[in-house]
């Protein structure tokens, strides 16, 4: 179980393990925030839909997340991005680790940061850019029937996704990928 006892290990993992960092300086840089959303004695974490108006990834099942700004830091990005996506403050979030950096086939290269969230006020949603928010326990995650490898088609090839599935839910793409990464250290704390 994903306990707070786990979530001390985890800490522990994230800190002793370096993230791998891409150079791809034509791809545009990114961030994204995984949430840990402490739910009852367990722990959730919280995604977004995306709108549909959006120019990249619309629709999809995302963490929340955007481009780095010139002069920013790819932790502050994060941070910033949760706020502005769905209402997390700043001040909430306690950034805890970084995964390997991923390359999307739409060209961004992202950062992946996980955080924990101090006393979660609810959230805002940027209507603009997140039409949902939801969370999922990681429990549900570390069922036996998640993920679901499937193999899709992408530019006249086939390539292994990762589906997660939590209720009316299908995480998968860019964030069931990096929903593996996370989850794969998850096993290791719990």
């Amino acid at each position: 179980m994903f306990d707070d006892a786990a979530l001390e290990t985890l800490r522990a993992i994230l800190a002793r393990r370096p993230a791998i960092e891409i150079e791809a300086p034509q791809h545009r840089r990114a961030c994204v925030l995984i949430p840990l959303i402490r739910n009852g004695a367990g722990w959730s974490i919280l995604f977004t839909r995306r709108s549909e108006h959006l120019a990249a990834h619309s629709g999809q099942i995302a963490f929340p997340g955007g481009s780095v700004e010139a002069g920013e830091t790819l932790e502050r990005a994060a941070i910033r991005e949760a706020e502005e996506e769905v209402g997390i403050p700043a001040s909430k979030v306690e950034l805890i680790g970084r995964l390997d950096d991923v390359i999307t086939h739409s060209g961004f290269l992202v950062a992946p940061f996980v955080g924990v969230i101090h006393e979660n006020a609810g959230y805002v949603i940027q209507e603009a850019e997140v039409v949902e928010v939801f969370e999922v326990p990681i429990e549900v995650l570390l069922d036996g029937r998640n993920p679901e490898i499937r193999y899709v088609p992408f530019r006249q090839k086939e390539y292994p996704a990762y589906f997660y599935h939590h209720d009316r839910y299908e995480i998968w793409g860019l964030t069931g990928r990096m929903l593996k990464a996370f989850l794969d250290l998850v096993w290791q704390a719990v």
